[in-house]
């Protein structure tokens, strides 16, 4: 905060400069310096008007907490998994590319390993994931099967509740077949490795399923 304007702040009489401290050292509000510096200028045009419009404190207040708290939500920087969520379609897949079932393997890992799940998203992509399980437990192959098991391995430990079962019957599946299970770290090299090859994407529900799945 420069020093003209915690002048401004100081002399309004208002109680506002320890407020809007309060505000700027609150964690959501880790904004870009240029950004921060168009806000606080916004700010310091409202406690002008505000000397204009007295007595009208209250009012004053309300206009730097609005403007603080906007700020603070407009430029908090979008997660990974939130751009994810956002490519989800309405059946639970993320793609429609030749690839999407592995995709989907990619997606239900990475969104059951987030730091704080969205359940919901996570619920309906283990749902559809599900809707291509075989009576066998399988997937119609060794790979995919192995993908989909570990995912559903992550989805379970996570919490989604229909998870489990299919997990199991995934697990019996692979072990009937004589195919190893996917550990979270062989998922997140092979998700790694498609990240490499991937190079520019049309399809964001491809790019972020991988991207999320590489991170694991």
């Amino acid at each position: 905060m420069n020093a003209e304007l915690m002048k401004d702040l100081e002399e309004s009489g208002d109680g506002l400069l320890p407020f809007a401290e309060t505000l700027r050292s609150a964690p959501q509000a880790r904004v870009s310096p240029a950004f921060a510096e168009r806000v606080m200028a916004r700010v310091r045009t409202s406690l002008l008007l505000a000397r204009w419009l007295r007595p009208m404190p209250i009012a004053a207040a309300a206009s730097v907490a609005a403007m603080l708290a906007i700020a603070a939500f407009m430029d908090r920087p979008m997660s990974l998994e939130t751009r994810l969520v956002e490519c989800q379609r309405e059946d639970g897949s993320f793609s429609g590319s030749s690839a999407a079932r592995y995709v989907q393997a990619f997606a239900v890992s990475a969104l059951a390993c987030a730091e704080h799940p969205d359940f919901t998203a996570l619920g309906h992509a283990v749902d559809a994931l599900l809707r291509s399980q075989n009576a066998d437990g399988g997937w119609g192959g060794g790979g995919l099967s192995a993908r989909n098991v570990a995912a559903l391995a992550a989805a379970s430990s996570a919490g989604v509740v229909n998870a489990k079962a299919a997990y199991r019957r995934g697990l019996r599946y692979l072990r009937m077949n004589g195919i190893a299970e996917l550990s979270a770290d062989e998922l997140s090299r092979e998700a790694k490795d498609a990240l490499a090859k991937l190079g520019a994407s049309r399809d964001d529900g491809l790019v972020f399923s991988v991207r999320g799945a590489s991170r694991l």
